[in-house]
């Protein structure tokens, strides 16, 4: 090579504008990866040479792009498009640089104007389906570094990857750090930096980015959704607005469509939002067959049709036509209907010049006569700039900052305490790849069924195959006897050999005994207790009249008559759900089950005869359409208007937050508000994987707030009350997002574990698969998180090795105080390891109270009752509720953290039926009983 080179070298000498010896030395510079040297040849050959200068260019800009020199590719191939505009090679090359740079926007751009005169390639297709991914190769957008202080080309893309999955605060860290923003001013940065603000719920800052972002970044779509999604908080319709010119810039924009649903439910336009709704649902449908196409090793024509006919009802005929003509190209390259495509496509320019249909693409949606957006973004840009330091949207907290943390001390002691119980979900337990129902586990509940004043536990087994299999394991009720917990299933008569899930405990027939409900896959069953230390199946009960996959029971007033009813909801309705996991011949599963490949189920409530019998009807008249696939439940007076509210956390639909009405008749109604109050979605504004519910007055603002626990890359939800009523999912400034993100919780639960007055949370994680190959865990470990006034801090617990140094299935969780010492327990099933019961022995001297209420005028268990606990200046409140944690039932109690007060000045309960009543006295440290109607309360212990 060296002799090439100087033989080359001799020719140049003797003739320096010699083009092909020119080529000659360009061909030995690239042998040498010589690459800055063979970009100055190319650029001599375009002035030596000017009939290939566009050949030159597009040479020269691959070699720098394979050098690494992405930046300068870009400029360069940008330049000659310019010029020649229809060099489709080179407008290729453009599209996967920007493409691997995270600039998926400006990619597909280019491929839109390429896809009326020529053929796209399948991943150039597949790139306007998903717009916000990037389908072609380059650094990992996860674990690719960033070199900071610098214009690394794949900046934009990581930061991308990171909102996308989950971690915009490490997404804003990665632009920060680079040079984009700053030194490059890069309009696509800039827009990707409002979209990160707006997921991270910085909305101060979102604000100030607004007012000072050029309008020129109003070409991106990630512009346009941050503004939507700031402008929600402001005017609901200045927000429709900018998602909407979000959606006129990629019409496949999925947040851009959620953030219109939400606005306009919020707004209770619940029929304007519907076409909007149905589009997401095409939009998955659509998303899910290009996935199966691509995964398939042998795709179908009838495959590249379907997508087709899909993009052209949805207004995309352009590139529906695409979709066809590759489909052609690749199954009959000689067909005559491929030579009429090039009509085909000009008939659809001819008619929609953009290759979409403006106003399908938007379902319909007119827009105002005036320009609502342009308005708002110039109001905002008008403001001084302190005046964008406002902190109307953050938390209000009245917890005292400066609390310093104690170190949670918990033990298992399930087996000292001779607590031994293991679910089982299938006769033999299957390890992984389930069946849908095989995945959730069971629950717990905690009653006092003896009333010996100490706390029993009741779990759920499974053991079987559903609906109609008999297991021969059976549920277990343990009896506590103090110092252990012995089995009295088979003496109590409690027994049940069904597919159970999940189980509950109250007073169904108001006689002072706890009775139980068991939900099951298969047919629920009331047991009640007959005070003998026996139970009886209610035999006329309306729950055994259907079958169901029953997640979640409770029992409460629901009707406001004084008598518990029975609210029972239900996972999926589908027969499908029973069919065997299929398997291809690599010993692979084809596919594994999710909740939206299956009919959701309809929710009961069963409302009290006062005879002991029961009338059941669909929660608020819900049609087919309107059925969810619920999971956990919360009963409890969350408005603090008379009468107890039904939450639903739902899995992968919107949850439901369910309030009683009158129609004009007189009769009771039931309205889903959980849209327009907040706690429908997640900080996205998407459909979130719920699973398990907590609540509690978190920020001491006198309301109960909501934690909910979610699937694996998605936040928990911290729907915080304000005072006006509404919710805000304040996850990211209660620095939830990152400890919840990788893991996927099913169990929590509200606690104060060291009694310090502020709420903990624990949650209990472990995967429905085993994902490891993809770098999830399967089992996962369990979380305890320490309140403080800024929010949450993830703790090492003491106190059991062994238990918090491994990972779990944990399902059930309950709260309790089982050795009654004034520190809060937990018990939890696992899916595949036995139940813990974790002692609370963390070493603290703050005080604490228990209450116990009993409703007379109210139902017995006083579900609803709010209480408030004043004392040194301080008012903490709380509200007797059922259904909390995930399948299970905490202890009847109130626990009350005191912090270092040693005494109170007094408890306030309004209950349910509206009586009021005060409690002066109450020594501390003790557990008390208060019984409405009664003017003092009674010591339980």
């Amino acid at each position: 090579m060296d002799q090439a080179f100087d033989a080359v070298r001799n020719l140049l000498i003797e003739d320096p504008d010699s083009v092909a010896a020119n080529a000659l030395m360009l061909r030995v510079m690239i042998h040498r990866k010589d690459a800055g040297a063979a970009v100055n040849i190319l650029d001599r050959l375009k002035l030596l040479d000017p009939s290939r200068r566009d050949d030159y260019d597009a040479h020269a800009a691959s070699i720098q792009y394979q050098d690494g020199e992405a930046l300068a590719a870009t400029a360069r191939l940008e330049a000659l498009l310019k010029v020649s505009p229809e060099f489709d090679e080179a407008r290729r090359l453009l599209v996967k640089i920007l493409d691997q740079q995270g600039l998926s926007h400006d990619a597909n751009q280019h491929v839109r104007s390429m896809m009326g005169h020529t053929g796209l390639s399948l991943e150039e297709l597949v790139g306007l389906v998903f717009p916000t991914r990037s389908r072609n190769g380059a650094p990992d957008p996860v674990t690719a570094t960033v070199d900071t202080g610098t214009l690394d080309p794949y900046v934009i893309r990581v930061a991308s990857a990171l909102r996308i999955n989950g971690n915009p605060r490490e997404a804003l860290a990665c632009l920060d750090a680079s040079g984009w923003l700053v030194d490059h001013r890069s309009l696509a940065a800039v827009s990707l930096y409002g979209r990160t603000l707006a997921d991270a719920q910085l909305f101060d800052e979102l604000e100030a980015w607004a007012a000072t972002t050029p309008q020129s970044c109003q070409r991106y779509p990630d512009y346009w959704i941050a503004c939507g999604t700031l402008a929600r908080r402001q005017d609901k319709e200045v927000a429709i607005e900018c998602f909407i010119r979000a959606i006129q810039r990629e019409p496949g924009s999925i947040d851009a469509f959620y953030g219109i649903v939400q606005s306009l439910e919020e707004e209770g336009k619940l029929e304007l939002a519907k076409p909007f709704r149905n589009r997401l649902t095409e939009l998955d449908s659509i998303a899910r067959d290009v996935r199966e196409l691509r995964g398939s090793a042998s795709p179908t024509p009838r495959a590249f049709v379907d997508i087709a006919t899909q993009l052209a009802n949805i207004g995309r005929p352009l590139e529906a036509v695409a979709w066809q003509e590759l489909a052609i190209s690749s199954f009959s390259p000689d067909s005559e209907q491929l030579r009429l495509i090039p009509q085909y496509k000009a008939q659809v320019l001819s008619r929609f010049p953009m290759g979409y249909d403006e106003t399908e693409i938007q379902c319909g949606w007119v827009s105002p006569i005036e320009d609502v957006a342009s308005m708002w973004l110039a109001e905002i840009r008008s403001k001084d700039p302190t005046q964008l330091n406002s902190k109307h949207w953050t938390k209000q907290s009245s917890i005292p900052s400066g609390l310093s943390v104690t170190t949670p001390n918990f033990k298992n002691v399930a087996e000292q305490k001779r607590l031994t119980f293991r679910y089982l979900n299938a006769a033999e337990p299957v390890e992984r790849e389930f069946q849908i129902f095989q995945a959730f586990g069971g629950g717990v509940a905690c009653l006092d069924f003896d009333c010996d004043g100490a706390v029993d536990f009741y779990f759920a087994q499974a053991g079987t195959t559903p609906p109609d299999g008999r297991s021969d394991h059976p549920n277990e009720l343990f009896r506590n006897l103090g110092d252990e917990f012995v089995g009295v299933v088979s003496s109590s008569y409690s027994d049940d050999r069904g597919y159970t899930v999940g189980v509950s405990a109250g007073d169904w027939n108001q006689d002072g005994f706890a009775d139980l409900l068991i939900g099951s896959v298969g047919h629920n069953r009331l047991l009640i207790n007959q005070g003998d230390g026996t139970f009886r199946t209610d035999q006329n009960s309306a729950l055994r009249d259907q079958v169901a996959y029953t997640s979640s029971l409770a029992i409460a007033d629901l009707t406001g008559d004084g008598l518990p009813d029975i609210i029972e909801i239900n996972y999926l309705d589908d027969p499908a759900i029973f069919e065997p996991i299929r398997y291809g011949a690599d010993g692979k599963p084809k596919s594994l089950p999710g909740p939206l490949q299956f009919k959701p189920a309809m929710d009961r409530l069963l409302v009290s005869v006062g005879d002991g019998s029961m009338l059941a009807s669909p929660l608020g008249n819900q049609t087919d359409d309107a059925f969810r696939p619920g999971l956990a439940l919360l009963v409890t007076d969350l408005d603090g208007q008379p009468g107890n509210e039904v939450f639903v956390a739902n899995d992968l639909r919107a949850n439901q937050m369910w309030f009683r009405g009158k129609s004009s008749d007189g009769v009771s109604r039931w309205d889903d508000g959980a849209v327009g109050l907040g706690v429908a979605y997640g900080a996205g504004g998407k459909p979130m994987a719920c699973m398990g519910v907590a609540a509690a007055d978190f920020d001491q603002n006198g309301r109960l707030d909501l934690h909910v626990s979610n699937f694996e890359d998605e936040w928990s939800n911290q729907y915080m009350q304000t005072t006006s009523g509404t919710f805000e999912d304040c996850v990211v400034s209660y620095k939830l997002d990152v400890v919840t993100r990788k893991m996927l919780g099913f169990g929590t639960q509200a606690i104060d574990y060291d009694n310090d007055t502020v709420w903990d949370l624990i949650v209990g994680n472990g995967h429905i698969e085993d994902q490891t190959d993809k770098g999830s865990m399967f089992a996962m470990p369990t979380q305890v998180l320490a309140g403080r006034s800024d929010g949450f801090l993830l703790q090492q617990c003491a106190g059991d090795d062994d238990y918090w140094n491994s990972a779990h299935f944990t399902r059930g969780m309950a709260k309790c105080d089982f050795n009654r010492d004034g520190l809060v327990d937990v018990v939890a099933t696992d899916l595949k390891k036995d139940v813990v019961l974790l002692q609370n022995q963390t070493v603290t001297d703050n005080h604490w109270l228990q209450l116990e209420l009993v409703g007379t005028s109210s139902e017995r268990d006083a579900v609803g009752a709010r209480v408030t606990i004043e004392f040194k200046s301080k008012a903490l409140v709380q509200a007797v509720q059922t259904g909390d944690g995930y399948l299970s039932k905490n202890e009847s109690a109130l626990f009350v953290g005191l912090g270092k007060a040693d005494s109170i000045d007094q408890v306030r309960v309004l209950w349910p039926s509206g009586i009021q009543s005060v409690y002066r006295d109450l020594a501390c440290d003790h557990r008390w009983l208060l019984v409405e109607d009664q003017a003092d309360a009674c010591l339980a212990w």
